[in-house]
């Protein structure tokens, strides 16, 4: 056989489905420091040499508004479809409008793994009123950094959330107004570069020199962080009920060390209230993750992992391994 009948062939080569946006990757998917929803369509717009807003409204949006006129959507701004409330870090939450515009983007993309730059895997589990910021904020330290050793500038998601108040890398308070015009900076503007003003387009990295008190902070910062981390990891999506078993549990076992050890009253009597109002109350409802999960974790001695992968049975053995109590369900 000649080596042409070898390379010719009668049946057609086997395209690839091709995307209609760039498959743009998503950044440090699985990490602490996890791209936001918001920060990928502001890369994904400046890709295709686009505004946020021509991207969002141009093919975004069609897909989603599809009653109304499109010839029309061009010339709307982006609370057209987002709203007022919605264009803030909400949208890299839970709402109805985050999971439209996932499964849009998933389909302009031919990507699978832009929930994970959202919280909508936990939606039902985690409130998520006052979760998020009304504008955005940064680490002028990170930037500067990503900026001096050539890496891609983004906004992690840990950043949207409230009670994320200091990196815990540069130990620096996180930033929400713009150095050099004193603007708050919505999360999804007409233009959103990252590591810029989207008003006076000033770059927002800088070198500082000090550290703050960051311990204050810890706990909350790497509880949230935990849970960015975990998100790509479920297999399927958290049931509430499940988690209101295990916080029962707890509230159980922390009686039971409070009465083999008095020292354990301060520490955990005030919590134990909270988780017994909580579980009677939420049953099937979200449960507050600042107040109520993250704080319980701490005090349980177990991982935000623990809490929501492990079978009861395992999750029994290390909370009772923990204090040390010997129960038989």
């Amino acid at each position: 056989m000649s080596i042409y009948s070898e390379l010719w062939s009668p049946k057609p080569l086997e395209i690839p489905q091709r995307s209609r946006l760039f498959c743009l990757e998503p950044i440090a998917v699985g990490t602490p420091y996890a791209e936001s929803l918001s920060s990928y369509i502001n890369r994904l717009a400046q890709a295709h040499c686009l505004t946020s807003q021509k991207l969002v409204m141009g093919e975004i949006a069609p897909l989603i508004l599809k009653d109304e006129d499109q010839s029309e959507l061009l010339s709307k701004n982006l609370s057209h479809l987002l709203g007022n409330s919605d264009a803030k870090p909400a949208i890299n939450g839970m709402r109805e409008m985050t999971e439209k515009l996932v499964t849009v983007l998933e389909e302009l993309t031919r990507r699978q793994d832009l929930r994970f730059l959202t919280l909508l895997s936990w939606k039902g589990m985690i409130h998520d009123q006052g979760l998020f910021r009304n504008y955005r904020a940064w680490c002028p330290c990170c930037w500067e950094v990503w900026k001096q050793e050539k890496k891609t500038v983004y906004e992690p998601l840990l950043w949207s959330f409230k009670d994320v108040e200091v990196c815990l890398i540069h130990k620096q308070r996180l930033v929400e107004v713009c150095p050099h015009c004193g603007s708050s900076l919505p999360v999804m503007a007409r233009t959103s570069p990252a590591g810029f003003c989207s008003r006076c387009y000033g770059w927002l990295g800088q070198e500082i020199k000090g550290e703050e008190e960051i311990e204050k902070y810890r706990v909350n910062i790497q509880g949230i962080s935990e849970l960015i981390v975990l998100t790509p990891q479920l297999e399927y999506q958290p049931i509430p009920i499940e988690l209101t078993r295990k916080l029962q549990l707890i509230s159980l076992v922390f009686e039971q060390a409070i009465e083999k050890d008095l020292k354990f009253l301060g520490e955990l009597g005030g919590i134990i209230e909270s988780l017994k109002i909580a579980s009677i109350q939420n049953q099937n409802q979200p449960y507050h993750l600042v107040k109520l999960i993250i704080p319980v974790c701490e005090k349980a001695k177990i991982s935000i992992s623990q809490l929501f992968l492990l079978n009861f049975k395992n999750f029994v053995e290390i909370l009772f391994k923990n204090f040390a109590i010997e129960l038989k369900l």
